[in-house]
């Protein structure tokens, strides 16, 4: 099966979109740490003064750092590229699971202790390992779980990585300085402040601990653009391995 560890070929090009946006997202859900309870009684009166981008940035950064696990879901695109992405589990790696698709196929990664799942679409298998291969996959594997060796062999979607990508450099030294607005926005029953930058807007808790709940590209069509959202911060239950039952080794993988 040494044509399948092609599909890092399919997969390099979906991690480079995720570092290249700076993230990209919407907020859905509320981050650990941050409530709206008792807000339909705050007095109209009492108002939130929305801090300078770099007042805020350097906190969120510190935030992330200390940040043990976060979901993250992606709709993004760059260039001819595109893909839809969740990755969910700890900054580590060691738990970890990810369901990416782009037009070549959808796949299912799940990292637990050491041990490597997947599980993809027939379009999937058939791009990376050729249609004689895929129909032997998809015959031998079913609904089942893949288990394999190296998952590093289908991208690096590693939690830590991403969360680095947004890191002091980029988004305080870089990103901060390009503000040319803020506001104070209800996202789903959370306040946010709203930073609109050059290419990229960026939605940060303005309750409890500023987490970094959404970014946006804005940039053309040929650069990074899209939305991605980040929930569940230091909230995300450890993924469990599948039953063994519900697993299947294949020779080569």
């Amino acid at each position: 099966m040494k044509n399948l560890k092609g599909s890092a070929l399919l997969l390099s090009a979906t991690a480079g979109v995720l570092l290249a946006l700076t993230g990209c997202a919407s907020v859905s859900d509320k981050p650990a740490g941050t409530t709206s309870a008792g807000a339909e009684n705050t007095p109209e009166a009492v108002q939130i003064t929305v801090p300078d981008a770099t007042e805020v940035f350097p906190k969120t950064v510190a935030t992330m750092d200390k940040a043990s696990s976060v979901t993250l879901n992606g709709d993004i695109s760059s260039g001819s590229e595109s893909a839809k992405i969740m990755l969910s589990g700890n900054k580590d790696g060691s738990n970890t699971k990810a369901t990416i698709t782009t037009k070549d196929g959808t796949l299912d990664l799940l990292i637990v202790d050491g041990d490597n799942y997947l599980k993809a679409d027939k379009k999937f298998l058939a791009k990376t390992a050729g249609e004689e291969a895929a129909d032997m996959l998809a015959t031998l594997a079913g609904d089942k779980w893949i288990s394999v060796k190296d998952a590093s062999q289908f991208g690096n979607f590693n939690l830590g990585s991403m969360l680095e990508s947004f890191g002091t450099d980029k988004m305080v030294k870089v990103e901060a300085p390009k503000v040319t607005a803020k506001s104070l926005e209800d996202l789903n029953g959370v306040k946010t402040f709203k930073y609109v930058g050059d290419k990229t807007n960026f939605w940060i808790a303005a309750e409890g601990e500023p987490y970094l709940l959404q970014v946006e590209g804005t940039g053309s069509a040929k650069e990074a653009t899209g939305t991605m959202t980040f929930s569940d911060w230091n909230a995300v239950e450890p993924h469990k391995a599948p039953a063994t039952t519900e697993v299947i080794s294949i020779p080569g993988l």
